[in-house]
């Protein structure tokens, strides 16, 4: 059932708008995966199962796996949760280095090291400037999330990689640079308001 379902959704591009807004996918795949998976695909495409209405926020800018986490039922689902999490400490570790800051309270600490991953991300912040960085970032997302369906190419994997790419899509449909404007705006009078 999961491989027609799978049919039954657009494969989404990097850089394209998808064809289907992701409260729509979550509809779709709940009568196929049950409760608890539908909850896993909820937290991965940053839609709320109970309303079916993504966080706008999340979706159009927040990578899959940042939000908090709800206990995970699936192992596909926790397997790109290992995959965020490295990325995430990667990210961190990048960071922290640039300020000279100590990383241990900002990792996550997953299970394992990939090189690729690593390196990846040091490449990604070799970039000229932010918005290239979160590309390379995304496109390394995009490939992991790749990963996931190789051994369950017509299974529930394969359906947690294409929520992941959908929601990657979507998050990079909405930049937009009045966007970016008004993020950047109010984090300065954020900083203004706190230093006076």
């Amino acid at each position: 059932m999961i491989a027609y379902l799978l049919s039954s959704l657009p494969t989404p591009r990097l850089g394209d708008t998808p064809d289907v807004r992701l409260d729509d996918v979550l509809e779709r795949c709940a009568g196929f995966v049950g409760d608890e998976r539908t909850r896993d695909l909820a937290w991965l495409m940053g839609v709320s199962p109970a309303e079916g209405r993504p966080d706008a926020g999340a979706v159009a800018t927040v990578p899959p796996g940042r939000e908090a986490r709800p206990p995970l039922s699936d192992p596909a689902t926790r397997a790109w949760a290992q995959f965020s999490d490295l990325v995430d400490d990667a990210i961190v570790l990048e960071r922290c280095a640039k300020a000279r800051v100590d990383p241990q309270p900002y990792l996550r600490r997953p299970a394992g090291f990939r090189v690729d991953v690593a390196e990846g991300v040091a490449a990604a912040f070799e970039q000229p400037h932010p918005g290239a960085r979160e590309r390379a970032l995304d496109e390394l997302r995009w490939r992991l999330a790749d990963e996931l369906r190789v051994n369950d190419p017509d299974g529930f994997a394969a359906l947690v990689a294409r929520a992941v790419q959908l929601r990657l899509a979507w998050r990079r449909a909405g930049w937009d640079e009045d966007a970016g404007w008004r993020v950047l705006e109010a984090a300065q009078r954020r900083i203004e308001e706190r230093h006076g």
